[in-house]
């Protein structure tokens, strides 16, 4: 054999050696640790004290079985989650966080989520229609670690908003004097806060600005001495207290007709609180309504 031979020999078998020796290393990867979320809600009650759900519109009070989706911040990194059947969308825990390192979540279903340093908000503005307005859900999971609960982070969501229902109706009085129901051709809501921020610190909002105003009715209608309910359905809005001040304060504009086309106005006197349903019936009688 010639040292030519050789040496081809060696060094294939060195590229063999090294070849074998890679494979036989141990691949290191990194752990995986999913992050997965477990919903719960705290129902919105009835400013009466019972759980307030029956009202008729396709964007109704959110529950944990009808939402569907909602985004989770840890400081400014958002998880946008989706339900996917029973469960729900999975993410890693943070890759710069330890796994006995605590650290805080916040959730919201809805809004701009803010950190701002350590003091995080939602800032939040209704819908200019009511039948597009939704539900503002909030929750937050502070101090937990991956080690806490193998990686489960449970949320149990609060109602941000109030939840408003409104019906009207005749008295009898009026009834009696028109001698016939009363054709009623629209319904305004006027003077709402519609934007705030919600801080989750508190939980409590701060920084209520800009009014609204918001058509409750998408037709004409016939008001009779039996309760109806506008089709407008829930409204959710920023809790906020306003006295009844004329149309200075919140107030309904009413534009009916009796003989002819006329207009009233009724001031209102609202209390609205996070994670209440109020239900408000407008009662039209001889005060408000020219004969």
């Amino acid at each position: 054999m010639t040292m030519r031979h050789i040496g081809w020999i060696s060094l294939l078998a060195a590229a063999c050696l090294t070849a074998c020796s890679s494979d036989d290393e141990p691949v290191t990867k990194e752990a995986q640790r999913p992050m997965t979320v477990d919903v719960a809600e705290h129902p919105i009650v009835d400013a009466g004290g019972t759980s307030g759900r029956g009202t008729n519109r396709a964007a109704a009070v959110t529950t944990t079985a009808t939402l569907s989706s909602f985004s989770m911040n840890y400081q400014g990194n958002p998880y946008n989650y989706t339900k996917t059947g029973s469960g729900w969308s999975t993410y890693s825990w943070p890759s710069s966080v330890g796994n006995s390192e605590k650290i805080d979540f916040y959730a919201y279903t809805r809004g701009t989520f803010n950190y701002n340093s350590g003091n995080p908000y939602v800032a939040f503005t209704v819908e200019s229609e009511p039948a597009n307005q939704h539900d503002l859900l909030v929750a937050e999971h502070r101090q937990i670690a991956y080690n806490d609960a193998g990686g489960h982070v449970s949320l149990a969501f609060d109602h941000a908003c109030a939840a408003v229902v409104l019906n009207v109706e005749l008295t009898n009085t009026l009834r009696n004097k028109l001698g016939k129901d009363l054709t009623v051709h629209s319904i305004v809501l006027r003077n709402v806060n519609n934007r705030g921020d919600y801080y989750y610190a508190t939980k409590s909002w701060s920084n209520l600005d800009g009014k609204a105003d918001y058509t409750l009715t998408n037709s004409a209608i016939t008001v009779s001495t039996t309760p109806q309910q506008l089709s407008c359905g829930y409204l959710f809005m920023i809790p906020q207290k306003h006295a009844a001040n004329h149309t200075v304060g919140t107030y309904l504009e009413i534009n009916y007709t009796t003989s002819e086309p006329k207009r009233t106005d009724l001031a209102l006197d609202i209390d609205w609180e996070a994670g209440k349903c109020y239900t408000t019936t407008i009662r039209l009688g001889t005060s408000l309504i020219e004969v």
